[in-house]
């Protein structure tokens, strides 16, 4: 975890000082206990069960996304307990985390569709990072990977949020020829999307592996048992390959910069990812409208067709 230069933790507290910490969306207790309970493999369903049920709402919203069309087995599921029976506690526990990280930012205000279409991204690249894990068999965990890709862009969630005059002049640098890195480092005071995420998730006391996970260029795994590395390059390389797809832009650039740490090709990238498209807006109203606003699976077909069936350029 970077240290924050003396400079760059003025110019944190300078921009903190435009809202007040208080006024973030606050992990509640029960959230911040199902984000605990990730690196604990000997949780039970029924302390999973015990730790939804304190909030009603969310209690109701999981019920909600489980009888959906999408886990429906044709019998209506009316427990916390029965929907960890059915779709198993991993799955439930994603699940909670996301409807939890979405309800806090669209309560917050601000530009919604913006705010809808970043964190649509963040949830398809959680449910990418899952996805490639099975399909690589990656030795890391899935429900950690879906959690740290899910909470990669948290930094510019929280700018968007509540400093939307900041992220757009961020975004006309961009327009201008910058990188995203560079267009907030001009903007923010030497600051990056990464070092507010970063330091917002400290201040919520989230693990150390999401907090890593942020990391928007991480390194190379050092040997083949550094599974946090393998979890950070997951993290990066979802959401920026999803990212880049939203916006148009080219993808080959980032599969070349993972392949060798995840050996995914263009073809693999394009089949997993409208895989995750196609299930994810079953999901919940949001992420469906999230898709359909950005027009992904369109954006998808083109991605496609621009490779002109070359597949193989990437290995």
């Amino acid at each position: 975890m970077p240290h924050l230069s003396e400079n760059a933790k003025q110019s944190l507290a300078r921009i903190f000082n435009l809202f007040n910490m208080s006024d973030l969306p606050a992990l509640d207790d029960n959230v911040s206990e199902l984000l605990s309970q990730l690196g604990q493999k000997n949780t039970t369903a029924k302390q999973l069960s015990d730790t939804i049920l304190k909030d009603v709402s969310l209690t109701s919203k999981v019920l909600q996304v489980v009888n959906s069309a999408y886990y429906s087995r044709g019998t209506k599921v009316g427990s916390i307990c029965r929907a960890i029976t059915m779709i198993g506690l991993s799955s439930i526990r994603e699940l909670a985390c996301g409807i939890a990280l979405f309800d806090n930012f669209i309560k917050a205000g601000g530009d919604k569709a913006k705010v809808t279409n970043l964190l649509t991204q963040s949830f398809l690249s959680g449910s990418l990072a899952k996805s490639l894990c099975i399909k690589k068999k990656l030795r890391i965990s899935e429900e950690e990977a879906f959690i740290c890709s899910l909470f990669h862009n948290l930094g510019e969630l929280i700018v968007l949020t509540y400093m939307p005059d900041l992220h757009r002049k961020v975004a006309t640098a961009i327009d201008g020829g910058l990188d995203k890195h560079r267009a907030a480092r001009k903007v923010l005071h030497e600051l990056t999307f990464y070092q507010i995420g970063m330091e917002v998730a400290l201040f919520w006391n989230l693990l150390d592996k999401i907090v890593d996970a942020m990391h928007p260029n991480p390194p190379a795994p050092s040997h083949r048992n550094d599974d946090v590395a393998v979890l950070m390059n997951v993290a990066a390389f979802t959401n920026q390959l999803t990212e880049q797809i939203s916006n148009g832009g080219h993808v080959q650039q980032v599969l070349e910069r993972y392949y060798p740490v995840l050996e995914v090709n263009e073809k693999e990238a394009i089949d997993l990812l409208e895989e995750v498209i196609d299930t994810a807006g079953n999901i919940s109203n949001i992420i469906r409208s999230g898709i359909r606003g950005m027009k992904l699976r369109h954006k998808l077909i083109v991605v496609a067709k621009n490779n002109h069936g070359g597949y193989d350029r990437i290995h």
